[in-house]
């Protein structure tokens, strides 16, 4: 991944505690936002709902990911009274087209742990 911080998962798999590398984690988030424009607050909640509870970021983690989006030119922020809206720009598209392969193998980790979640809690 060229010129990005944090780098890669070794081996694509989640680490134990903050489970994303922040590279990683940066990249999820453009792909998120790929989808449509979002607040953090929504992010932090399709992080969880997505894998059934296992990974909810904190705001400390969600926020700064966000701003380092914005500072690097591969998110815009438009603020709309005290919430600010996160929109991918083409940098943050291109981003995404480089590593699809990777995010899609991530998010589908992330829905698959949902899944066996909620299997458990039947």
């Amino acid at each position: 991944m060229r010129g990005f911080r944090g780098g890669m998962m070794g081996g694509g798999g989640f680490r134990m505690g903050r489970k994303f590398a922040s590279g990683d984690l940066q990249l999820v988030i453009l792909a998120l936002l790929v989808e449509q424009p979002r607040h953090g607050y929504e992010l932090i909640k399709l992080l969880e709902e997505r894998s059934g509870g296992f990974y909810v970021p904190s705001p400390g983690v969600i926020y700064p990911a966000l701003t380092y989006l914005e500072e690097t030119g591969l998110a815009d922020v438009e603020s709309e009274g005290t919430k600010k809206l996160y929109r991918i720009t083409e940098s943050g598209r291109r981003l995404v087209e480089e590593n699809q392969s990777m995010i899609d193998m991530t998010l589908g980790k992330l829905e698959k742990i949902g899944a066996k979640m909620a299997h458990v809690r039947k």
